[in-house]
């Protein structure tokens, strides 16, 4: 992984295949395939969504980005510095939101958090322990893209981060993405039903392959759902 370039990337090349060995589950040694590329796939920056049904690899993809998991054949091609926003992402339950940034921030970014907080109404008072599920993860959003504005190529790897928001957050979450749309690569993962379904390209996983959907501006999220089916 390198980040002198300016500009992040990344590719996916013809063949690479996720899942994992059985081994992890079972005494055995077969592995599971969960898709695989018939075509490289190449990210640029801007936002990519990642749809497929349930339990079909949409996670386990991020995690074979972001080298959390190996890739069962082929590699990860990648430009910058990467994030993975785990949706299970936490923090101690008794620090308030702007103790958190004050922890991992200083100077201009921790401004920054602070007032992304305010646009998309996070209570920065209150205990993280007692925030509702979306405005946890408001804090993980903040905390994510406060990292990516700190300098460099960034890759953000998002694992459903819409799920607890409303209109108005994800609204305001979306007008935040597309003040350095052209600067970082956001690849997220959403349900096909999903409201905010604003995009530059789509990766499908549906009937065990893995592959790239050129989208103009925004997806269809009717024709997509019934393609996954």
């Amino acid at each position: 992984m390198s980040s002198e370039h300016h500009t992040p990337s990344v590719s996916l090349p013809e063949g690479l295949t996720i899942g994992y060995p059985r081994k992890r589950l079972a005494m055995s040694s077969s592995e599971v395939k969960l898709a695989k590329t018939e075509n490289e796939i190449r990210l640029s920056p801007g936002r990519h969504l990642l749809l497929a049904r349930n339990g079909r690899g949409k996670t386990t993809l991020l995690k074979t980005i972001a080298g959390i998991l190996s890739p069962l054949d082929g590699s990860v091609e990648l430009e910058g510095s990467v994030q993975y926003l785990d949706e299970d992402l936490r923090f101690d339950s008794e620090l308030k939101p702007k103790q958190i940034f004050a922890a991992l921030f200083r100077n201009g970014n921790r401004t920054f958090a602070m007032e992304m907080a305010q646009r998309i109404e996070l209570d920065v008072e209150k205990p993280y322990g007692k925030l509702s599920k979306g405005n946890r993860q408001k804090v993980g959003l903040i905390v994510a893209e406060t990292h990516a504005r700190s300098g460099g190529p960034q890759i953000l790897l998002l694992d459903e981060p819409f799920s607890g928001l409303d209109f108005a957050a994800r609204d305001s979450v979306d007008d935040i993405w597309m003040e350095k749309e052209q600067e970082i690569i956001r690849l997220v993962c959403v349900h096909p039903d999903e409201p905010t379904l604003k995009a530059d390209s789509a990766l499908l996983i549906r009937d065990g392959k893995l592959e790239q959907v050129e989208v103009d501006g925004s997806l269809d999220w009717m024709e997509t759902k019934e393609a996954l089916n």
